[in-house]
């Protein structure tokens, strides 16, 4: 089946201008709306395929709360492991302490049996001693010595002790904490594996709609074509006004088209299919295909500017990047995507993962560089092979 045409509402919307200015304010104002304008695309794309296909839309759902629940499982099992880490360096802090109180209590043990010894009214017996007066001096002064440690030693222990109840305290709370988290990590663990389930269901019962190779070669162009209308619907709207600055370089920055054998490859992995490829039904490859490794990093190759991020029949979890110009690069078969439309991206910068689970699938990203309408050739662009 192919995409509902674009509704009366998504022109009229696209096609809304703004007076073009060089006030800063009114640029990013410019830029608000080209980003409002994107998602009007993505939603109108959303609600086509969920009106093309009930299974596909159950797909995209099945993909989209695998990648949701991937992500707050992360998120929980990480304050978990530092939640531990800080349990461990709380309880260091504990043993310290009560070391601290044991010697505390050692060395005030030591002043009360030195002044039991030496007996009760030492000032005193000293001043009444007819000794000489330089060595009562010298008494009264270590008198004077002795008293001021054994108030130290006291004050010190009290202030051991005060540690030692703080740290416990902590420990006690930070141990309550790694419970929550551990029952949150169980909960999330349990949800994640729901929607693995949920995934390979709705996969199960695509894979048996499409086991002849007559639907299967449909189900291709019906997704080639659903990309194509994405990509004719985005040039739209970033024709706008505001549209030409929604993926500028920045001043010193070369050109898209200057980049040729100069950037490197989003991601590791091992090329599964070239551009130009045969594929089914006589069907080409318009991008490269990389077998990459499960939870790797996608990595923008150049500076620009998130322009989509959502799911798409065909490539699943889909990222394009807008590098101005007409220029546009495409991600797909992402397991999570890292950024949200209107994002500025650099080079090297992680904007999504590949998938992490067996139940989503093969881990591979779907590699693809547009001069508007024009699929180009992406090794072209690429300097080397991929790191394994």
């Amino acid at each position: 089946m192919r995409l509902l045409p674009i509704t009366a509402a998504l022109l009229l919307a696209i096609a809304v201008h703004a007076a073009p200015t060089k006030s800063a304010s009114d640029a990013e104002a410019q830029l608000g709306r080209v980003e409002s304008r994107i998602r009007a695309v993505t939603e109108a794309v959303q609600s086509d395929v969920a009106a093309r296909d009930a299974i596909v839309g159950e797909l995209r759902r099945a993909d989209q709360a695998l990648a949701a629940a991937r992500a707050r499982f992360d998120a929980v099992h990480g304050r978990h492991v530092d939640s531990a880490a800080h349990l461990a360096a709380l309880r260091a802090e504990q043993l310290r302490a009560r070391a601290g109180v044991s010697a505390a209590r050692q060395a005030l043990a030591i002043q009360l049996r030195a002044t039991y010894v030496a007996g009760r009214d030492e000032a005193l017996k000293v001043l009444l001693d007819s000794g000489e007066p330089a060595r009562i001096a010298r008494l009264l002064a270590y008198y004077g010595y002795l008293g001021r440690a054994r108030t130290a030693e006291i004050v010190g222990f009290e202030q051991r002790a005060v540690e030692l109840q703080t740290a416990e305290s902590a420990v006690s709370a930070e141990t309550q904490k790694l419970a929550g988290l551990e029952t949150d990590r169980k909960r999330e663990a349990t949800e994640l594996v729901a929607a693995r389930r949920d995934r390979a269901r709705v996969m199960a019962k695509l894979q048996s709609r499409i086991a002849s190779r007559s639907v299967e070669l449909q189900e291709l162009k019906s997704n080639a074509a659903a990309l194509e209308d994405l990509l004719k619907r985005l040039r739209v709207a970033l024709a706008e006004p505001g549209g030409d600055d929604f993926g500028a370089l920045g001043q010193g920055r070369r050109p898209f088209p200057e980049l040729h054998g100069k950037l490197p490859w989003p991601a590791r992995g091992v090329l599964a299919a070239h551009y130009g490829e045969p594929r089914v039904g006589g069907l080409t490859w318009n991008g490269l295909l990389l077998d990459t490794h499960r939870g790797g990093e996608v990595r923008a190759p150049y500076y620009g500017r998130v322009a989509y991020a959502d799911w798409l029949p065909g490539l699943g979890l889909l990222l394009i990047l807008d590098h101005g110009g007409g220029w546009m690069s495409l991600y797909g078969y992402n397991g999570r995507l890292l950024k949200k439309v209107g994002e500025r991206v650099k080079p090297g910068e992680a904007i999504a993962e590949s998938v992490s689970d067996a139940e989503a699938g093969k881990p591979q990203l779907y590699f693809e560089i547009r001069e508007t309408a024009r699929a180009i050739n992406p090794r072209t662009f690429l300097k080397g092979a991929p790191a394994p």
